[in-house]
């Protein structure tokens, strides 16, 4: 029952160790699981020749087009084979945990009723628009939490309109191996002003979206470096490579290259060189294509030309 979630009871930052959160839950017996099909090959397929009870978070003609992608509800047995899967950190096929899967949700609702609820928060408004967003993602979902742990609004996710409540989001952190714990923290109140307002990220929760996005990106781009360019990336000193790719991402920002693989490009060409890789030009020809004013694309372009200009081993 929901009414005893043990130390779960309040927010804060509880975290159930991965090894121990099939004897934490078990007296839950059943959990739900919101799992991310675009991490998980063949997950369709997986529940329904399981017989599992899940739901797709979309409808209509999504629900056979993104079928293979799609986010879903899953009714999962705490000590079944599925939840095995979801904490089995090795690298067999169906193992979960490496491939960040989704996260578990401690609810006394059914599927169609959470189906409803979280379809409500696919959609957020900010000041530049409205977007997709997919809460579930664990760097995404730990950096918002946290975000929004002081402000009202968290209690849309806890308290559907219909009615009942949500115990508690429990999202993986595999740097600490465990389960963040993020709680209701109390029954459902009288008032819930978040009702009369639209989804919307205010400017705290979307700066720690963002952060995290782009900590996510330089994380990747390093293993990246470390795997293309190994001998030159591993032969600098212990925090020189995140230090140098962060310089690089900073710079192509304010050059305006912002798609990541253009980022990147831009991070191994200031790799290969003593300092910023604009100035092997001795006619300072890359300085003026990086700030001029044209197509993202169109600067790579005259960038990689220029390059192959002035020998095979600036380009």
């Amino acid at each position: 029952m929901l009414s005893d979630l043990g130390p779960f009871e309040t927010p804060g930052n509880d975290l159930i160790p991965r090894e121990g959160l099939r004897h934490d839950l078990f007296r839950h017996r059943t959990v739900i699981a919101l799992l991310d099909a675009a991490c998980l090959p063949g997950l369709p397929e997986r529940l329904e020749s399981r017989e599992i009870p899940a739901v797709s978070l979309f409808q209509g003609d999504l629900t056979q087009k993104l079928r293979d992608v799609a986010p879903y509800l899953v009714q999962m047995d705490t000590d079944g084979a599925l939840m095995r899967d979801f904490v089995n950190d090795s690298d067999v096929p169906w193992a979960m945990w490496p491939k960040r899967p989704g996260i578990l949700i401690l609810a006394e609702l059914d599927l169609p009723a959470l189906q409803k609820h979280f379809r409500r928060l696919l959609r957020v408004r900010t000041d530049g628009g409205t977007f997709f967003f997919r809460f579930w993602e664990q760097a995404s979902a730990l950096a918002y939490f946290d975000a929004l742990a002081d402000s009202e609004d968290r209690g849309r996710w806890f308290y559907p309109r219909e009615g009942g409540q949500i115990g508690a989001l429990l999202v993986p952190d595999v740097r600490a191996d465990g389960l963040r714990v993020f709680s209701a923290g109390g029954p459902r109140p009288d008032t819930r002003p978040w009702e009369s307002r639209p989804f919307t990220l205010h400017p705290p929760e979307l700066a720690a979206l963002r952060d995290t996005r782009i900590q996510e990106n330089i994380q990747q781009m390093i293993a990246l470096m470390l795997r293309t360019f190994p001998d030159r990336a591993s032969s600098l000193p212990a925090g020189q490579l995140e230090k140098r790719v962060r310089r690089s991402v900073s710079r192509a920002a304010e050059f305006g290259i912002r798609q990541r693989g253009n980022a990147f490009r831009l991070a191994a060409w200031d790799l290969h060189s003593d300092d910023v890789f604009e100035a092997v030009d001795p006619g300072k020809e890359l300085r003026r294509i990086l700030h001029a004013e044209m197509l993202e694309e169109d600067k790579m372009r005259l960038l990689a030309e220029r390059l192959a200009q002035l020998g095979p081993a600036n380009d």
